[in-house]
């Protein structure tokens, strides 16, 4: 039980500031009350909590990050027996991750949609309509921005990380994390996308060997959805029917060199 709890410590820890400091400051901005919770409002709190969730992560943060400097002194010592340590940085660079990250969020949002889940789900419609109240720019920080780097923060640089070591597999790191990337979404229509997007951005994460492609990754992704939502010409262009084939393509064709590359990389570790 307690190898469990160390594993999904992180998460957990998370969850609690995160709600502790949801009803501390949703508290105050009512001015004592609790309604601002449910209101339009509440995607400010969100972040605010979020933010403050991830910073009482910091100890975590810097114990992995000590864990990893230790794992790259290890493979440079043993680099005249493996050969050279792969980044996979030449392959996937950041402009066409930027290209393969929207085609992505795009392609798979069509699919979910097609499959009529969005309809069903009421719990998917009532967080659809509080992340969306927020105004352009409010929404591009908060889900581009804030989103971006304390989700990668949990689910990626902290829980992938744990889970891989104990799993003694990338591929254990990878599934597992994006399965706890869809659960925690918390309804079947945004939890079968996070599942599907969370494989991606592990497989990004483990590809470029550096934080910061999975953030953009994700704020690209974020970005692109809650823009197209936000203005009706923007997505009038990302999501007509031509898009759904051109997307796919890329999406398909990005997926195949990313897992080829991660297993080069695996399998010369």
């Amino acid at each position: 039980m307690s190898e469990v709890w160390e594993l999904i410590k992180p998460l957990a820890v998370y969850y609690i500031g995160y709600y502790v400091i949801r009803m501390v400051v949703g508290t105050l901005l009512a001015g004592g009350g609790m309604s601002f919770l449910i209101e339009e409002g509440s995607s400010i709190v969100n972040g605010i909590a979020m933010v403050g969730g991830c910073g009482v992560l910091l100890p975590m943060i810097s114990e992995e990050r000590e864990k990893q400097g230790k794992e790259r002194e290890r493979q440079k010592r043993e680099m005249p027996e493996n050969g050279e340590i792969r980044t996979g940085r030449s392959v996937l660079r950041y402009p066409a991750l930027v290209v393969y990250a929207a085609a992505s969020v795009v392609f798979f949002n069509i699919v979910v949609s097609l499959s009529g889940l969005m309809e069903q789900s009421d719990l998917y419609r009532q967080t659809a309509a509080r992340q969306y109240a927020v105004s352009l720019g409010m929404g591009l920080f908060l889900y581009a921005g804030i989103s971006a780097v304390v989700e990668e923060v949990v689910f990626r640089f902290l829980l992938y990380n744990r889970l891989r070591r104990s799993g003694g597999r990338e591929a254990f790191g990878i599934v597992a994390s994006a399965f706890l990337f869809g659960v925690y979404h918390g309804n079947i229509v945004q939890g079968l996308y996070a599942f599907a997007i969370g494989l991606l951005i592990a497989l990004v994460y483990v590809h470029f060997d550096n934080f910061l492609a999975p953030v953009l990754f994700h704020g690209v992704g974020n970005g692109v959805i809650f823009l197209s939502n936000m203005v009706p010409d923007v997505y009038d262009i990302v999501f007509a029917p031509v898009m759904f084939w051109i997307f796919g393509l890329i999406t398909a064709a990005g997926s195949f060199i990313l897992v080829r590359e991660v297993r080069k990389k695996i399998s010369a570790q």
